[in-house]
């Protein structure tokens, strides 16, 4: 019984010419009738056979394999294989590779218990159906739903995995033993699959250091246009199958250099960088802006025209990050300019993913926008609450923020409404110090939103209890006492008192890190100078959870 283990070869140095196959071989964990059928409907041209001859008279493959895909059981191929019959008539060893049935079972059989509760759900959501009891304020349903949808994308994310990456290693590693068992030190190897296994297979290729050709086919009809009917065409037209070798790309580097003003670069941001597909992340902390320029310009005079780079500024200095963001877009110049992301210390997408989930919620519950609504940003002197205040006053809130400092409020206030341009709503800074003025400031509004530092609690169950139904609290607070007493990380617009809905840190947090790896694969994939700020990121959050375009950019 083999074990898979993928290691380059000893001694000897192969090249994989890596074909595409004429149909679509497919694969399924289960094979159904449907797929029999399916395949023997697609018998192999002669043109086919013709293509593969012309490829084996190139390249003279020491052997050739071919994905054996829903072929499940034929461990030995018949002698009326007409590929087996092909690379005979050659003198060319050819075999089928894939996960062998035993592994296949070993790997699956967790899947299937998953498929035998999504099994259950589903019968439990088709009563409710039957039964018309179906509330989507019914606690129970909604963990129906939930747990349906998260079996579902279980389900087909483990099939995905063994579809695609567990099989393309077991096909390689089924490669790597027949090129083992040849005596020449240097092989070339014919290697017919699906294409959808073409990235896999050459990532493998490459990690095993072995050199690798990839062929595409294109069918070409000759004689097509001059045919009126079936007869016509299968008696004067002539299908051809041409090949297509597809050029190795030179790969460019991409390369995000980040920009701190912290004394340490965030971890954070550091791996979403990498999750994003860069090749390398370049630290650099303690920044400020006068450092930019000199920074700049030898990144940018290093690298070739057009070479994907990124700057990313983070750091919990908001103003100097954006002081460091706006000298990194004065210090590009044409042909090297490149994208810029801010995100200090993550304020800008938190930021956004509070407005957005807030948009949400209160679509649910009857409101269209937030436009005229009162805001409450309790702590919002700190970069998360700056940033919503702006948000939400493009988008026409009253918005006020709270401060135990009433100058710096105040004077941070006018600083922020200004920010936000003459066509976004004033924002107000007003002095909270007591429970009293908490409540006094939060009684009348149809937002709160929590972003004060953590473990520090501003609303209390005395204050909840005596506000007014028909409003909507947010606290990002995980660590506990949180910020609004009650308000819990997991809450999703759960009443959490009478008429108050609530928003916690960890939906809060899961929307957060999907705005910013779409943000970082955007800009990984931008040509030109472009500023991804807080103004691109909740177009982005709003897209996601509303599926509408906004635009709040000026």
């Amino acid at each position: 019984m083999q074990v898979l283990e993928l290691k380059p070869l000893k001694n000897k140095k192969l090249k994989l010419i890596i074909v595409e196959s004429e149909f679509p071989i497919d694969w399924s964990l289960e094979a159904s009738e449907n797929n029999e059928i399916l395949g023997n409907l697609f018998f192999i041209s002669k043109e086919y056979l013709n293509f593969l001859e012309n490829l084996i008279k190139k390249y003279k493959p020491d052997f050739a394999i071919e994905d054996k895909g829903l072929r499940i059981g034929e461990e030995k191929m018949s002698d009326d294989d007409i590929f087996l019959r092909l690379f005979r008539s050659s003198g060319i060893p050819y075999e089928l590779v894939d996960i062998p049935d035993y592994a296949l079972n070993y790997i699956t059989s967790p899947i299937y218990n998953k498929k035998a509760l999504l099994k259950k759900f589903s019968e439990e959501i088709e009563e409710y159906k039957k039964r018309g009891q179906i509330h989507y304020n019914d606690t129970h349903f909604q963990q129906l739903a939930q747990w349906h949808l998260y079996l579902m994308d279980d389900v087909k994310e483990q099939e995905d995995e063994i579809r695609y990456k567990i099989r393309e290693s077991w096909m390689m590693m089924g490669i790597l033993e027949l090129a083992k068992k040849q005596n020449k030190k240097e092989l070339t190897a014919l290697f017919i699959c699906d294409k959808n296994h073409f990235d896999g297979i050459i990532f493998l290729a490459k990690e095993l250091e072995i050199e690798y050709e990839l062929i595409n086919i294109k069918k070409v009809a000759k004689g097509l246009d001059k045919a009126s009917s079936v007869k016509d065409i299968l008696e004067s037209s002539v299908l051809e199958i041409m090949p297509i070798k597809v050029k190795k790309k030179e790969k460019k580097e991409k390369l995000l250099y980040f920009f701190d003003t912290d004394d340490y670069c965030s971890p954070f941001d550091t791996n979403m960088g990498y999750d994003a597909g860069f090749d390398a992340v370049v630290p650099y902390c303690r920044m400020t802006a006068d450092m930019v320029p000199k920074l700049v310009q030898d990144a940018m005079f290093s690298r070739k025209v057009g070479a994907p780079t990124v700057y990313f500024v983070g750091g919990s200095n908001v103003e100097e990050s954006e002081k460091i963001a706006e000298a990194v877009l004065k210090s590009l110049v044409p042909p090297f300019e490149s994208p810029v992301i801010i995100d200090p210390r993550g304020a800008h997408t938190t930021a956004s993913a509070i407005v957005a989930k807030t948009i949400e919620v209160a679509r649910i519950h009857g409101i269209q926008d937030l436009s005229g609504k009162k805001i409450v940003c309790l702590g919002g002197t700190g970069p998360v609450g700056q940033i919503a205040a702006l948000i939400a006053a493009k988008l026409h809130a009253n918005v006020v923020i709270t401060s135990r400092r009433e100058d710096f409020v105040k004077k941070l206030a006018e600083s922020l409404t200004e920010k936000a341009g003459s066509a976004a709503s004033k924002i107000e800074g007003v002095l909270a110090d007591s429970e009293d003025d908490f409540y006094k400031i939060v009684k009348d509004a149809d937002v709160i939103w929590s972003v004060g530092k953590a473990g520090i609690q501003m609303l209390s169950k005395e204050v909840m209890n005596k506000l007014r139904p028909n409003k909507i609290a947010v606290d990002i607070n995980l660590v506990p006492p949180y910020g609004i007493e009650g308000l819990e990380p997991n809450f999703n617009d759960k009443e959490f008192y009478p008429g108050i809905f609530g928003l916690g840190a960890l939906d809060i947090g899961r929307l957060k890190y999907k705005i910013e790896s779409i943000i970082f694969n955007e800009a990984a994939n931008t040509k030109g100078k472009k500023l991804f700020d807080y103004n691109i990121a909740f177009e982005i959050a709003f897209k996601i959870l509303i599926g509408e375009e906004i635009k709040i950019s000026i």
